[in-house]
């Protein structure tokens, strides 16, 4: 199991719903929790918005209404997860201590009327949620039915920065902590460009807006700081809640931008938890609509790599929307599309499928007021029965019976996608080809799911951990810019053991101080990849960024930025050359054998059809050929295995039905029947085999 240090271990299947007692008059509770018992959820979180409520005025405690919230729900057999409040401050404090406002990089300061308008690095804000925190935890460290915490509610969320006085403050204290001296801050900035040299520590701040072009290193910097802010302060909630109530769990639901999520988990949470919005996912335009599905199991699967066992806090259980922004020119009210039927159902065993022990709906039901009138629960306004409840009913009755084969099973993948938080930052710094990084390591997964291969997410850290890469038959770095030469070992140790190692362009070309290697492209892993680069350039339009697999019907796109490579290490070749342009013929991807195993460098971004591409020359075999024959590249497939054991979930994104011939017989787990020669997946649908 990936990090089984930081895993949830429960000994049975969570499945419950996020509950708002403040929202409702208090004669409607016994009625709701009884519903959600009889619907089959055995778990319900409460209280992460209701600070007004349980501290009206500053140092006075009220929980009185949690008190019978609790007790309803545990009357009826609910376990509760209780949520910090602290990302929406009631109006008292922000009045009484404006401090605490975050403030834009403008210059403007937020104001009450939203959410998450503090700071991290407020001393009186923090104070504030100590004081919150530490009574919760006092008042509910015994009571049998709080099994766990959710700290704050999706740090970071909408706005991943602040520039507060405090904040400059705090970032000029964590520069004097990491560099020590000016001089070395000045040497890791490369202040001598532009005359930027710092001469006082007063002169040291956050980025601030300027006439043009800010330091790229400064910007990092600032990145990592903006992470460790968030960090430290779910941090300090942990150790309250971990000081008073060691038996109960602490999680947090990631992940958003600007948070560095491996320190995070080892920090911050006992494990990490995170919101499953698929219809985020529907709503892009860039994505080719068979794939749109697919592409929340590659969050999941980066949560996987945080956490092994994890939970889901909020999965969608209706369309999505938010409404109130008539006065924020820079952000749109949206209404997602509906849930098709058998999508929820879908959704909540995708989640399952890549690793969640739990799942959490959002939300019971659809607020009548307030910014997300639009988002819809389980229940609408009316609570009239409707198909999104029969579906959470049908995923209770699987998950009741599944709950111990669920919790004793992990995801088993065979090839992983390492990237970091610095690269990601600099892909932010770097905008003019950044986004082409994150859409090659989406094409990568895609083009893996499609060929039913599961993939891990994985941190690049991770890496250097013992026997971590070995598990894995091909491994991509699509985006690992910033790399120094001793951060190369763990993936030498891994292609020489056997193992394909995938480099993305400009590999290695800079160093964690975000400067270019003094060195010729591409910088520290030319002698490992057995290439140069003999010159690069940016290209524009879809008809000079062409790249070709041997024969003209294997010409693909390479958008963007192309690398002319040159092969040096012996028995180096060459597997795709580009088709235009005055580096027509010269290589675009090349390989060489290293030990047991090999290493390709490709010198252009990944599409999903030039991955196809490559994976069939590197001669990547789909495993479910093993058991079936031709399964639809629509179905994803997701293994899991318990000791000897061997299963696999299978998920069908498509709205029409998927014919699965098999080569030898399974047993379908959820209806525990024998499956011998074919099944058909419904739109929708959903299987799980066991496979040995």
């Amino acid at each position: 199991m990936l990090n089984e240090r930081k895993a949830y271990r429960g000994s049975d299947f969570l499945l419950g719903v996020c509950y708002y007692p403040e929202h409702w008059k208090e004669a409607c509770w016994a009625e709701d929790f009884r519903r959600m018992s009889e619907l089959g959820f055995n778990t319900v979180r409460m209280g992460e918005t209701a600070w007004n409520v349980m501290e009206p005025e500053e140092g006075k405690y009220d929980f009185s209404l949690f008190d019978r919230a609790i007790e309803g729900a545990a009357g009826c057999g609910l376990r509760v997860i209780l949520g910090t409040p602290t990302y929406a401050p009631p109006a008292w404090l922000t009045d009484k201590y404006p401090e605490t406002l975050r403030v834009d990089f403008g210059g403007r300061r937020m104001a009450h009327g939203s959410r998450r308008h503090y700071n991290y690095t407020s001393a009186t804000y923090l104070r504030l949620c100590d004081g919150i925190v530490s009574a919760m935890a006092d008042r509910y460290k015994d009571h049998p039915a709080v099994i766990g915490w959710q700290i704050d509610n999706e740090l970071n969320c909408h706005s991943d920065a602040s520039f507060a006085p405090s904040d400059h403050d705090a970032f000029r204290e964590w520069c004097r902590t990491r560099y020590g001296t000016l001089q070395t801050l000045n040497e890791a900035w490369g202040t001598a460009f532009w005359a930027q040299t710092y001469t006082d520590w007063g002169q040291v701040a956050l980025p601030k807006p300027t006439v043009t072009y800010h330091n790229p290193s400064h910007l990092l910097d600032f990145y990592r700081f903006t992470s460790e802010s968030a960090i430290a302060f779910a941090e300090r909630q942990y150790r309250i809640l971990k000081g008073a109530a060691p038996h109960q769990f602490a999680t947090h639901n990631g992940m958003f931008g600007n948070i560095d999520y491996k320190p995070f988990t080892e920090r911050a949470v006992d494990f990490l938890s995170y919101d499953s919005y698929p219809s985020f996912q529907l709503m892009r335009k860039d994505v080719p609509v068979r794939e749109k599905d697919k592409l929340s199991g590659k969050h999941l699967s980066r949560m996987r790599g945080y956490s092994g066992k994890y939970m889901i806090l909020e999965q969608q259980a209706g369309p999505g929307g938010q409404t109130g922004n008539g006065l924020n020119d820079d952000r749109d009210d949206y209404l997602q599309v509906s849930p098709k039927p058998g999508q929820i159902r879908l959704w909540t065993w995708q989640s399952i499928a890549h690793g969640a022990d739990g799942v959490l709906y959002f939300r019971w039901r659809t607020c009548p007021y307030g910014a997300e009138t639009l988002w819809h629960g389980l229940n609408d306004y009316g609570n009239q029965p409707n198909r999104r409840l029969e579906e959470a009913r049908a995923v209770a009755l699987e998950t009741g019976r599944l709950s111990k084969l669920i919790v004793s099973t992990s995801v088993h993948a065979t090839a992983a996608i390492l990237s970091d938080y610095d690269n990601d930052s600099n892909c932010k710094i770097d905008r003019h080809t950044g986004s082409e990084y994150w859409r090659s390591e989406e094409n990568i997964y895609l083009a893996l799911a499609s060929r039913h291969i599961g993939t891990d997410m994985l941190d690049l850290g991770a890496a250097s951990e013992p026997n971590v890469l070995n598990r894995y038959e091909i491994v991509f770095a699509p985006n690992v810019k910033l790399l120094d030469e001793h951060e190369l070992e763990p993936l030498r140790s891994y292609a020489s053991q056997g193992g394909t190692l995938v480099f993305g362009p400009r590999a290695g070309y800079k160093d964690r101080n975000n400067h270019a290697h003094m060195l010729p492209f591409p910088g520290v892993v030319r002698t490992l990849a057995g290439i140069a680069v003999e010159d690069f350039t940016m290209v524009d339009g879809d008809d000079a960024a062409r790249i070709r697999f041997g024969t003209p019907d294997k010409e693909t796109a390479a958008p963007l930025f192309h690398e002319i490579l040159e092969p040096e290490a012996d028995g180096c070749s060459v597997l795709a050359e580009y088709v235009r342009d005055y580096y027509a013929g010269r290589p675009a991807i090349a390989v060489r054998p290293y030990g047991r195993g090999r290493i390709v460098y490709v010198g252009t971004f990944f599409t999903l059809d030039n991955t196809e591409a490559l994976l069939d020359a590197l001669g990547t075999t789909d495993p479910s050929s093993d058991w079936a024959d031709n399964l639809p590249a629509e179905v994803e497939t997701v293994y899991r295995r318990e000791g000897e054991k061997s299963y696999v979930i299978l998920l069908n994104y498509s709205d029409e039905p998927k014919r699965i011939r098999l080569k030898r017989p399974v047993l379908d787990v959820l209806s525990q029947t024998e499956v011998k020669t074919e099944q058909t997946l419904p739109p929708y649908g959903v299987s799980w085999w066991a496979l040995s």
